[in-house]
């Protein structure tokens, strides 16, 4: 079923979980199922979030905590009130698997999200988001445009379109900082914001001139996963859209990019500081304004917010190989710059922290988060049906195919140094 409508709708490997299935009673906070799920989502889901917060006997997830599990780039695999869900669905050297990243997308599949909820239409977010939603009968969610995608995903797979839930929640005519909140999962509030994509831009004379990032890959894992040929390169932007999920006394916000607002769209951040608090949010890091404007782009988006905490995303991608601690320091520097030091940033780093269970786990309860879900919600708003299937939508940007993974780390670095120095004379 297509829709596209933005009104409210209501392993560790089978071994060990045989093993906890023998010995675990069922989660007091889970929600229990009539229907016991396979054992192959209860080996998944315990790969991902851990044996002890999966029910052994039904697979459903401790609803009390909020666990991520970071798979590589921008997707992570995410449990918010007992739902399992993707957010993105890209593995990163699927041409290595699984050795830098410890997952397959047989592992997604497996996972059974009950939805998948997507960026942007790159290929390095959204590849695979239409066919696992197909295979799952996961909801996907994003614009227009990335369902259009998504059917043509489908049918390059060989599955019917008909097997296809996807729900276009922000219109074409969206303005930027649009914000839709609209009902995806029982219990939890969700809302879309479209936002702009990365995208470079003249050195900002406000920003200072040392906060360059120029990542050095560790040769030791260069050694051990040499750079391979990425077969997979299409899709469109098609739009940018930054989630917020809350639950009990927890928020989260999600965002796989992170735009140029300052140029390209002010108004987002008012549309950013009038959402609910936020206590976690994953945001994009690296983009195209870096190598002109260093981590400008995310720190301004974490200004605006103010998490309480800030988990990078994106910044395993090209600048891979273990390179990711040379972005922290400059990421600090930026957040002391534009007044938000007091955010807690917990860094990833790649390929270590991939699929790292209670790694990033949150109780919902935590005294840290303040208020409740009704303080939280924001009125529902129905849009406007979108285009049908095929005839386009918000933003479609073309992205080129980069000949290997990893393989722009020279180019990269040739001109990030380039322009240090030109903005040093």
């Amino acid at each position: 079923m297509f829709r596209s409508v933005a009104l409210p709708r209501t392993l560790l490997f089978a071994a060990v979980a045989a093993l906890a299935a023998s010995s675990t009673v069922p989660l007091a906070a889970a929600a229990q199922t009539a229907d016991p799920l396979p054992a192959e989502t209860i080996a998944a889901r315990s790969m991902f979030f851990g044996a002890e917060n999966v029910d052994q006997a039904t697979g459903e997830v401790d609803r009390g905590e909020v666990h991520l599990s970071w798979v590589s780039v921008a997707t992570f695999a995410a449990s918010v009130d007992g739902h399992v869900l993707l957010l993105d669905a890209y593995i990163h050297k699927d041409e290595d698997p699984p050795n830098y990243v410890p997952a397959s997308y047989q592992d997604l599949i497996d996972l059974r999200p009950a939805a998948i909820l997507v960026g942007h239409g790159h290929f390095d977010h959204g590849l695979e988001a239409g066919t696992i939603a197909a295979q799952t009968g996961a909801t996907m969610v994003g614009t227009q445009n990335h369902c259009d995608q998504a059917v043509g995903q489908v049918e390059a797979a060989g599955l019917a379109a008909a097997d296809l839930d996807c729900l276009a929640v922000v219109a074409d005519e969206a303005p930027f900082g649009e914000t839709v909140t609209f009902d995806l999962l029982d219990g939890v509030c969700t809302s879309a914001l479209l936002h702009v994509h990365s995208a470079a831009e003249p050195p900002d004379p406000d920003h200072p001139a040392d906060h360059t990032v120029i990542p050095v890959p560790d040769p030791g894992q260069v050694l051990l996963h040499p750079p391979g040929f990425l077969l997979d390169s299409e899709g469109d932007e098609g739009g940018t859209v930054l989630y917020q999920l809350r639950v009990g006394d927890f928020s989260l916000i999600y965002h796989d990019s992170s735009g140029p607002l300052k140029e390209q769209a002010p108004e987002v951040f008012d549309a950013l500081r009038a959402l609910p608090q936020t206590d976690v949010q994953v945001g994009a890091i690296l983009g195209f304004n870096q190598i002109t404007n260093g981590l400008r782009d995310p720190a301004m988006y974490i200004e605006a917010i103010r998490p309480t905490v800030f988990v990078p995303n994106h910044h395993d991608f090209v600048t891979e190989y273990g390179s990711a601690d040379d972005f922290e320091p400059v990421l600090l520097a930026e957040l002391e710059y534009y007044g938000a030091p007091d955010t807690d940033v917990r860094f990833l780093y790649d390929p270590y922290d991939y699929v790292r269970p209670n790694l990033l786990s949150y109780r919902v309860d935590d005294a840290r988060w303040a208020g409740a879900t009704e303080d939280r919600c924001l009125a529902s708003a129905g849009r406007p049906a979108g285009p049908a299937p095929g005839q386009g939508a918000v933003g479609e940007q073309g992205k080129g195919a980069l000949p290997v993974t990893g393989g722009g780390l020279a180019i990269a670095g040739v001109l990030v140094s380039l322009a240090w120095l030109g903005r040093r004379r």
